[in-house]
């Protein structure tokens, strides 16, 4: 049997967090560190400082890892707002007195560049200190960018349809370079414009400039759109094409520091946030995993099911990749395959790059009516909630890791959270090993083994007998209320549903004591696809039906609890039955569903065969895709559904397909009959009457592989 489970194991339980998550763990909600609000400073309410925020007073921030910076002032400031510091720890803040027009989108090394009124302003960002100040280029010079070096702003030359780079650094002004405009099919205010160490972009009007932050050389200058990321290594990403309404987007372009150009396939690109080592030179191109050193990918397919023009990537590890596309789907994708794992809605603001952070075991989101919600990475589960009345106005927060604390920003507040937990880990990392007593069990970093030995059918539904077995030599628990199993073959899907373990938690011995314990789990009508009669007879210790290996997909859902006395080797557990079916992510549920169908008319021919052919039965269906009836339209799941409820209702019902057999003048119809035979057609609809079934759901039908269609119904 193939086994697969949500959290891959690691010998490296400690490895380093990676840069941006959370350092502490947040498994409850947590209450304010401290809150701060504009009007404490005197303004409406926090504006963002970088690109077009200011412009339309639109809430942002700049943080590194121990401070926010944000504008305080009104919503139209056309002069200016006055520039806070806030320490996340603390919360203690500081106030310009002068007013500022917009910042860099980077502090470096407790700096960051501003401009006020004319000036180029360079400030320590612990206090506000302005540590040096230089005359602007031009009255028409707006916007600015800093790598810790220098400061760059932007002037744009009308006469000439031309931008003139100006970089300045706190002694003065080092170069100017201007660079004819190569396409003006853009529109609006939007841009972006960045730098580091080695590099200076411009994205903005349909055109993209990329020039050397040393020299002001060109690399770069094309028509495009107004996205840039930043790889790891200070790479620049970007979307070319031809810009405007009706333009084309296309291709990707990544710009490495040293100047050199490479382009990736593509209309739209997500840079990973907070990424494993081996994933910081990929971007996430069309909804795929891209490495960008051989601008390859092994997804199939792209994870968005609709156009999106920005990608937000707060995760990345060696487990599943997290993204934000249209409509606000947060979606959990396998980093190998792509094939998606979970998806939730939630709610973000904007293209805002600070919507989601992560402790390593959950996402922290905004969530309806603009709340922070918190995620499990694992299963997708939500498992807290602050309402966005708490947060500030209702609106989507922005969502930062500054430091040891979780920061929420709105247009009205700015609120720390300090962790409710122990250390965070590493996404995709186990959590570290809980001690325990003799004599006690303790959550394992990976789900346990679950082996099928048998598979039965009673009027609840699916019953499948299990071996349950720990991977871990300290045993496991499962103590989730959404734990979702599921069971396939290579035939397709059998069954999958969320088990709650939360009132009856599973305790499971060390994977070293033997051959764990026996787990009867029950699939209620709805939540599974096949009968035990289109599996063959289940054998070998590793579990494999006829049609192959058996693989259970065994998801956790948030633990209760993580130390439960140690059972018996071999014991039996309290059984389960599924609170709710749980499609798994990738899986067509068209498809599973017809290839269910497929499998129990072939299983059922053989005993049709010796059983019920040439003989009058009772018919209590026909169904085809498409059908309109009984006020509603049938599709595969219908069909199988209808199937299943006979099959457990009566003990046995049997699947036929029109095509393979002469009585039937209609192609295409799956058709459920009950087993009793009868001598002739009378008998067979008293039996439909005895039932409780009306003329249209219940009458006399002859089987037969030879007879004529004619003669071979009585209706009632």
């Amino acid at each position: 049997m193939w086994w697969q489970h949500g959290r891959s194991g690691s010998d490296d339980e400690t490895r380093a967090l990676f840069p941006g998550q959370l350092t502490g763990a947040f498994p409850t909600a947590p209450t304010p560190a401290w809150t701060l609000r504009p009007s404490d400073l005197g303004g409406e309410r926090f504006v963002g400082p970088t690109s077009s925020l200011p412009t339309y007073g639109s809430v942002g921030v700049v943080a590194d890892d121990t401070t926010v910076v944000t504008l305080a002032g009104g919503s139209a400031a056309s002069t200016g707002r006055h520039l806070v510091g806030v320490d996340a720890a603390t919360g203690t803040h500081w106030t310009s007195q002068q007013l500022f027009k917009a910042c860099a989108d980077t502090i470096v090394d407790r700096r960051i560049a501003c401009i006020d009124a004319d000036h180029m302003v360079f400030l320590d960002t612990t206090d506000g200190t302005v540590l040096a100040e230089q005359p602007m280029p031009s009255p028409q010079a707006f916007s600015v960018a800093y790598n810790g070096t220098a400061a760059f702003t932007r002037v744009y030359e009308t006469y000439s349809d031309s931008v003139r780079l100006v970089k300045i650094t706190p002694t003065g002004t080092e170069w100017a370079k201007e660079f004819v405009i190569p396409n003006r099919s853009g529109s609006g205010d939007g841009y972006t414009f960045t730098a580091t160490d080695a590099l200076v972009a411009i994205a903005h009007g349909g055109s993209v400039i990329v020039a050397s932050a040393v020299d002001g050389r060109e690399i770069l200058r094309r028509p495009g759109s107004i996205e840039i990321g930043t790889l790891a290594d200070g790479s620049l990403v970007t979307t070319l094409g031809s810009g405007g309404i009706n333009g084309t987007r296309g291709p990707i372009a990544v710009i490495r520091p040293d100047g050199t150009v490479s382009e990736i396939p593509g209309a739209t690109f997500g840079v990973p946030q907070v990424a494993a080592p081996d994933l910081r030179d990929t971007v996430l191109v069309d909804g795929k995993l891209v490495s960008v050193a051989d601008r390859t990918s092994s997804w199939a397919t792209g994870v968005f099911t609709e156009p999106v023009y920005s990608a937000r990537v707060p995760v990345a590890d060696d487990r599943q990749v997290v993204t934000i596309g249209a409509g606000g789907q947060m979606i959990a994708a396998d980093t190998a395959t792509g094939v998606v794992r979970w998806s939730l809605p939630v709610e973000t603001s904007g293209y805002a790059d600070d919507v989601a952070v992560t402790d390593g075991t959950r996402i922290l989101v905004g969530g309806e009516g603009g709340a922070l919600t918190a995620v499990d990475l694992e299963s997708g589960a939500p498992q807290w909630n602050i309402p966005g009345a708490q947060l500030g106005d209702g609106q989507a927060p922005l969502v930062l890791a500054v430091g040891g604390r979780l920061v929420t920003v709105t247009g009205t507040a700015i609120t720390a959270f300090a962790p409710t937990g122990g250390d965070a880990v590493a996404p995709g990392a186990p959590p570290a090993p809980i001690e325990a007593p003799a004599g006690y069990v303790t959550r394992c970093g990976t789900p346990p083994r679950f082996v099928p030995d048998k598979f039965v059918t009673t009027p609840a539904g699916l019953v499948v007998t299990m071996k349950v077995v720990a991977t871990c030599p300290s045993g496991d628990v499962l103590s989730g209320n959404k734990t979702r199993i599921s069971i396939s073959d290579p035939s397709g899907l059998i069954a999958s549903g969320d088990f709650d373990f939360s009132s009856s938690p599973l305790a499971v011995g060390s994977s070293d004591a033997g051959s764990g314990i026996t787990l009867d789990l029950t699939y209620p009508p709805g939540s599974f696809f096949r009968t035990p009669d289109t599996l063959g007879s289940v054998g070998g210790a590793a579990g494999s039906t006829s049609a192959g290996p058996i693989v259970v997909d065994c998801v956790p859902g948030p633990p209760t609890t993580d130390t439960l006395p140690a059972p018996a080797d071999g014991s039996t557990a309290a059984p389960q039955t599924a609170t709710g079916a749980v499609i798994p992510p990738g899986v067509d549920v068209s498809a599973t569903t017809g290839n269910a169908l497929r499998a129990q008319a072939d299983s059922d021919r053989a005993f049709i065969l010796a059983n019920l052919n040439n003989r009058w039965v009772a018919q209590l269906s026909s169904k085809r895709p498409g059908l309109v009836a009984d006020g509603k339209t049938w599709d595969n799941q219908a069909i199988l559904d209808e199937f299943l409820a006979n099959r457990l209702r009566f003990g046995d019902a049997r699947l036929l397909y029109s095509d393979e057999w002469s009585v039937f003048n209609y192609r295409g119809w799956w058709v459920t009959v009950a087993t009793p035979t009868f001598p002739g057609p009378d008998q067979a609809n008293a039996w439909c009457v005895q039932q409780g079934f009306d003329g249209d759901h219940c009458f006399a039908k002859l089987i037969s592989t030879t007879a004529p269609p004619d003669g071979s119904t009585r209706y009632r």
